[in-house]
């Protein structure tokens, strides 16, 4: 019993510093979805999503030369006051969840734009109303 607690005495300062030499746990990123007609307000400042301009993405399950693309029509509000109506591009060299682009700051939230869903498939044609826009808030 005494080698027991010898060797749990011995081998407890290895297990603390394991758990302290362990790999930070990183800030989850938050992703809002904006259904197509709503909008979403960050202080100050909201977004609005009109609608869907166009979508010429390949479908899932196509394999296609071009990767294709999707707009769509956004209303950007400050103190409900119309800013800017701006049509934003999603597709292979635009906006993507690899490469988001920054929409607009609020105090200390920056919004980007990170994806369109539901992604496209060739046998299912997608009703407007299904649409919505990814957000990431940072």
């Amino acid at each position: 019993m005494k080698q027991l607690i010898y060797l749990l005495l011995v081998l407890s300062p290895l297990l603390i510093q394991a758990q302290d030499a362990a790999e930070k746990v990183k800030t989850p990123q938050i992703i809002t979805k904006l259904k197509m007609g709503n909008s979403i307000t960050f202080g100050t400042k909201s977004i609005e999503f009109i609608k869907v301009t166009e979508d010429s993405r390949c479908p899932s399950d196509v394999s296609c030369v071009w990767a294709g693309q999707a707009k769509v029509l956004v209303n950007f509000y400050e103190k409900d006051m119309l800013l800017e109506e701006k049509e934003i591009i999603i597709g292979a060299n635009t906006i993507t969840p690899d490469t988001t682009k920054e929409l607009f700051k609020s105090g200390e939230k920056s919004v980007h734009g990170y994806n369109l869903s539901p992604y496209p498939s060739s046998n299912r044609k997608i009703d407007p109303s299904e649409y919505f826009l990814e957000l990431l808030v940072k």
